[in-house]
């Protein structure tokens, strides 16, 4: 708190990639608020803190991500890891609510969800 970027996270839906491995160190997850900043955790230890992104940093940051400037490098990934990351295999990846969301959180999302699908 204290600064201009934070968020209150108490009812946040934190969604992860459906690509996250139950068994790794950590998992990344994300919250979208409706004025475009976005937060970042672990989703194995939320405890851990809260990152919080401007609009135009979270642009930055997947704009980078997609130019392989955050890759990990080949020898500390498995073969399908290194697969994935080169784009050698199709891979569909989507976004899944967090097992860690409230469920009023929870309840918010199913919402928003519906009304999409109504439109």
């Amino acid at each position: 708190m204290g600064n201009e970027k934070w968020h209150d996270t108490t009812h946040a839906v934190w969604m992860r990639s459906s690509l996250s491995n139950p068994g790794s160190e950590a998992i990344v997850e994300v919250a979208e608020f409706d004025d475009g900043f976005r937060a970042v955790r672990d989703g194995k230890s939320p405890e851990k803190g809260t990152l919080f992104f401007t609009p135009a940093e979270w642009e930055a940051f997947v704009l980078g991500a997609r130019d392989g400037e955050f890759d990990i490098p080949g020898e500390y990934l498995t073969e399908e890891e290194r697969r994935i990351q080169n784009r050698e295999v199709d891979v569909e990846a989507a976004w899944v609510p967090s097992p860690l969301n409230t469920p009023e959180a929870m309840a918010a999302y199913h919402r928003r969800e519906a009304a999409s699908q109504d439109n």
